[in-house]
């Protein structure tokens, strides 16, 4: 069938690409209603600052690129999937695209208990791979402290005090994306603020943090964070680092007796039962759509995939005032 997909063709250059794709036995088609931005991975490709793009070893990133990984519509194909029917509503990691063609053996997807939480459902993509962060951590206890509080920070943040309980707090320069974690119900810390340490201190009853998440992908948090975790803690890396950093092993790791996690999403099995990608995303769902993490107060633009390029460059522009952006597939 012919469809639509967005693509990365050139530095800074995002169209809508029209391809021939063959439905297969196991495929499951799904015409699309929307779609989600990411405003880290997407960006990074659109204006090829991704690290992928000076290493051999990541080959994927070469123009044309597919871009986007969190959409969500309707199934109007599958013969061989049981579990689904035609009308059915579906999350699924397949780029922009007017319709999407799934593997019922190989890709992920999730079926919508309510319409109603069809947009919302997006941000399941992005709870998934938070996720890995806490499924990552080796600590039972203490203070968590998640440096990001854009898409993947935040909802981090919140599974972080879902899951496990913790004292979670998101630091950012960003007093807007504050805001918005404490409307989550998160404590916030600004790393600029002159009495920061004196605010830690007053967040943390002067235990410090056990657990940091790196979740900006600014290769300079990584020595703030190391310097900012208490002896015997963890760093998470949970962001894409956007370069290389140096640090000093021996005093901020060695010393220490830190652990260092990386915790990119391929951590985990992607199909399977109890800690697999899979398991993240079904839980998440679950979490959006009983209201116990917030995402709607993400949502700052709705567009025509006419508009695609200039919502990349609002993106770039200000992250602040653009930080989710919804694309509407709708006819």
């Amino acid at each position: 069938m012919k469809r639509g997909e967005v693509q990365f063709t050139a530095k800074n250059t995002a169209e809508l690409v029209f391809i021939e794709e063959e439905i297969k036995e196991d495929s499951i088609v799904i015409k699309n209603d929307y779609s989600l931005i990411s405003p880290g991975t997407e960006l990074a490709l659109f204006c090829m600052t991704h690290i992928g793009f000076t290493s051999d070893e990541i080959e994927w990133a070469k123009y044309p690129i597919a871009a986007g990984y969190a959409s969500v519509g309707k199934v109007i194909n599958s013969p061989n999937t049981p579990d689904l029917n035609k009308g059915n509503i579906i999350m699924h990691y397949k780029p922009h695209g007017d319709y999407s063609i799934l593997s019922s053996k190989d890709d992920l997807y999730f079926k919508l208990s309510d319409k109603d939480n069809e947009i919302k459902s997006l941000f399941t993509r992005f709870g998934q791979i938070s996720y890995t962060a806490v499924a990552s951590s080796q600590k039972e206890n203490g203070h968590v402290l998640v440096y990001g509080g854009g898409l993947i920070g935040n909802i981090c943040a919140q599974l972080f005090k879902l899951v496990t309980n913790r004292e979670v707090t998101v630091a950012d320069i960003s007093n807007q994306r504050l805001e918005l974690a404490r409307k989550c119900g998160l404590n916030t810390l600004n790393p600029k603020d002159k009495d920061f340490k004196k605010q830690l201190n007053i967040i943390t009853n002067s235990m410090g943090f056990d657990t940091i998440v790196e979740a900006t992908g600014v290769p300079s948090v990584i020595n703030d964070a190391l310097d900012l975790v208490n002896f015997g803690g963890e760093l998470i890396l949970l962001g894409s680092t956007r370069g290389l950093v140096s640090i000093n092993p021996y005093k901020d790791i060695h010393r220490k007796c830190i652990n260092v996690i990386g915790a990119h999403e391929n951590r985990f099995e992607k199909i399977g039962p109890f800690n697999s990608q899979e398991y993240f995303g079904n839980e998440v769902l679950k979490y959006i759509e009983q209201g116990q993490i917030l995402v709607d107060l993400f949502i700052t633009d709705y567009i025509q995939v006419d508009n695609i390029e200039k919502a990349y460059y609002a993106l770039l522009e200000d992250r602040d005032k653009h930080l989710a952006i919804i694309i509407d597939w709708k006819d």
